[in-house]
């Protein structure tokens, strides 16, 4: 009696529920049976829970060892249950498994149980059939899909079944805060610090904080909480049908455990980060002093080693042009009081909140003005299009179409920058910033801390030795949330 093998796929876990597998063995060898093969149960890979739309043939880990057992065993022969089983796709069966092993079997006999002729894809029968079932999914796609936005949709803003979030207890389908809930907001705190994930894990471990497995914190599972939007009020649902998965976003879905200012100030120290250089460092004035006499930035040289147990510091500040170095220690003595004092006076001061207001005022009047000119501009593009559109100019036609979209690409940016307007001045209105600064200064400050004092308030130090340092301050520390305007309009 000749060997083959046999393949079972179960979809979902749905399928897990029912007698999916069985169902598929048992006709498997029944059919054999009739076909006077033998397939021992030890030659039946079993597929669990894998789409067949959802993955291509080579994707489908199963269908490959299969493959590959074929070939190294010998054995020319395998029996699907049906055609679904084997693909949902509409091609890919055919180009990553059956055309593979055709060219090492000639006589290649691949069987479903509801024919006994061998499986042939180029047989009409064949293509229909496998169409016929990839349009099913696609069917069985939309529905899902549409079904899922509508729950979605739903104003009493209900949580499809699924994993209820760190912080969260899901009642009655809700997402409701319980007692982890400020843990998730204190790690969100401490990245708004400068904290790395690794730190901010090693904090919640000191403090024996379990992890949401129940264990030692990790900086995986503190990249998983500051990367989920769900904290933030926004659901995000990831549809994986078909070739092109599809994420959907539903904003104000559930109460926030972080506010949008901690978020605006996180993405802020991002991006001075990348300008400036590293948050965890010992060298808090990286990348913001100059020297005096040829206005070169000064580099920094750690030349600190341990003998015999004992740490030795040899941290320099260095000018390379002006072949000169400066103590690190001595440097941060010096600036450190002059800065943090003007810091505390500026936070303190009793017109701040006015002042910072005011720039914000400015800055939108300024993006109002934008947004007025490049409606005009677009205005105007539309116009030159039709006309170029009548005189079928068609490379005038294309340069307008390019130059309509920088404009529109421009007006995004406008746009954008006002709803980054609007969040901040609530916040200023709400003293979220600078009483922020104010706790802070009141405490010892750590090196993450100092360094972003430093980021959002100086602009540069111009420093040389046996000179005064000059410090010179930015105009307003709200500069450091991007409001300018870079997008090239075509004016």
């Amino acid at each position: 009696m000749n060997l083959a093998f046999g393949y079972v796929r179960r979809s979902s876990y749905k399928q897990q529920e029912n007698n999916s597998v069985e169902i598929q063995k048992a006709y498997i060898q029944e059919f054999a049976k009739r076909k006077n093969l033998s397939v021992p149960e030890e030659f039946i890979y079993v597929e669990d829970v894998t789409s067949a739309y959802a993955k291509r043939a080579k994707q489908r880990k199963e269908l490959m060892r299969l493959k590959n057992m074929m070939i190294e065993r010998g054995i020319d022969k395998v029996i699907f249950y049906e055609e679904s089983r084997m693909d949902r796709t509409g091609y890919s069966f055919v180009l990553d498994f059956y055309r593979p092993l055709q060219d090492h079997f000639p006589n290649l006999e691949v069987y479903s149980t509801t024919s006994d002729t061998p499986f042939d894809p180029s047989d009409f029968r064949t293509k229909i059939t496998l169409l016929l079932y990839r349009q099913e999914s696609e069917i069985k796609s939309e529905r899902a899909i549409a079904s899922l936005t509508s729950f979605l949709n739903n104003e009493e803003k209900l949580r499809p079944g699924s994993k209820c979030p760190y912080g969260y207890e899901l009642v009655n389908k809700m997402l409701l805060p319980n007692e982890d809930a400020d843990i998730v907001t204190f790690i969100y705190y401490m990245q708004s610090w400068g904290l790395s994930m690794l730190k901010i894990a090693a904090v919640l471990n000191e403090a024996s904080i379990p992890s949401p497995s129940g264990k030692m914190w990790r900086p995986s599972s503190i990249e998983a909480i500051l990367k989920n939007k769900v904290y933030t009020g926004t659901l995000t649902w990831n549809v994986h049908k078909g070739k092109e998965p599809k994420q959907y976003e539903f904003n104000d879905f559930n109460e926030p455990l972080v506010d949008d200012f901690l978020i605006k100030l996180i993405n802020a120290n991002t991006k001075l980060q990348k300008k400036y250089g590293r948050l965890d460092t010992p060298f808090t004035f990286l990348n913001k002093l100059f020297c005096r006499h040829c206005n070169e930035k000064l580099l920094t040289q750690n030349g600190s080693t341990t003998r015999e147990g004992k740490k030795y510091d040899y941290q320099y500040y260095v000018c390379k042009p002006c072949n000169y170095k400066l103590d690190k220690t001595a440097v941060h003595n010096a600036l450190l009081p002059i800065v943090l004092n003007h810091i505390e006076t500026t936070v303190s001061g009793a017109g701040v909140k006015h002042i910072a207001l005011d720039y914000l005022d400015q800055t939108n009047r300024s993006i109002e003005k934008n947004i007025e000119k490049a409606e005009e501009r677009i205005d105007i593009l539309i116009s030159k299009g039709s006309i170029a559109e009548e005189q079928n100019d068609n490379e005038y036609n294309s340069l307008v179409k390019s130059y309509h979209q920088q404009e529109a690409n421009f007006l995004e940016e406008c746009v954008n920058k006002q709803q980054v307007l609007d969040e901040l001045r609530e916040a200023v209105q709400q003293d979220l910033i600078f009483s922020r600064f104010k706790s802070t200064l009141s405490s010892r400050l750590g090196e993450t801390e100092t360094r972003l004092f430093i980021l959002y308030f100086v602009d540069q130090v111009m420093i040389s030795p046996g000179e005064e340092a000059k410090v010179l301050f930015t105009d307003n520390m709200l500069e450091i949330f991007d409001l300018c305007l870079t997008g090239q309009s075509t004016e």
